[in-house]
């Protein structure tokens, strides 16, 4: 949780030492934006913080009364790299394309119930995903107050985990295997601002998956805690600087 407070505290202070800078009356860079070329292109780099929602088997007991319950304890920022399509299909509606690359770490703590009620750390395992993003999204954007342009952005993804096609291995205690792909819906929102020779963007958004990414391939010694497992769903959080 702490993470998401600091890629938003990031994302804020950009944009507003950004927005003390170009609210001033000046010149106006490329006022010829909505009229010009329609198709634009462009990179974007930024920071995620990957997180999952655990739903929990309450009523898996094993042969000895005890149970295992799962929890993310910790999650490690990653990093985003994508290129960019920007098509214009109205003056204030854009249509984008964002082939990318990301990766990230989320760590998942499991616990033992004893039939004394007893809890215990049983194994943490670090989950790794490293994912080819696929996103298409609409970008609404609000009238230009100078050289600063606020905007929307609705759009959903499509992530191929390449982490999941790696073996597993019982000796750095990966015992469970997530599926490949996940699909996932975003919402987000930014700033334009234009410069002198390109539009740089700050903008933060929300992704959060729709399928269950716990896979039912698991080594035996990860029987336990894969059948005290319900449900393993995706969440990112993204902060992305483009350049355009």
């Amino acid at each position: 949780m702490k993470r998401f407070f600091t890629l938003l505290l990031l994302y804020f202070l950009v944009v507003g030492n950004l927005f003390g800078q170009f609210k001033r009356p000046t010149l106006l860079n490329d006022p010829d934006y909505d009229v010009g070329k329609p198709l634009r292109f462009g990179f974007s780099i930024g920071v995620n913080v990957m997180d999952f929602d655990a739903v929990n088997r309450t009523a898996q007991f094993n042969a000895d009364g005890s149970k295992y319950f799962a929890e993310v304890t910790h999650i490690s920022a990653g990093l985003n790299v994508n290129a960019i399509g920007d098509l214009r299909i109205a003056r204030d509606v854009h249509l984008r394309f964002l082939p990318g690359y990301s990766f990230g770490q989320r760590d998942v703590d499991f616990f033992r119930v004893d039939a004394d009620s007893s809890i215990s750390l049983a194994t943490t395992m670090k989950m790794e995903s490293n994912f080819i993003d696929l996103p298409v999204g609409i970008k609404f954007l609000s009238e230009r107050n100078s050289n600063v342009r606020p905007y929307l952005y609705l759009g959903t993804d499509v992530r191929i985990d390449l982490a999941a096609y790696k073996r597993l291995k019982v000796e750095k205690g990966v015992l469970l295997r997530l599926q490949k792909f996940d699909y996932y819906y975003e919402v987000g929102f930014g700033v334009d601002f234009f410069l002198q020779y390109f539009k740089f963007s700050a903008e933060i958004k929300w992704s959060a998956g729709l399928l269950n990414m716990l896979s039912n391939d698991y080594v035996d010694e990860g029987k336990m805690y894969h059948d005290a497992l319900g449900s393993l769903q995706s969440k990112f959080l993204i902060v992305s600087f483009h350049f355009e």
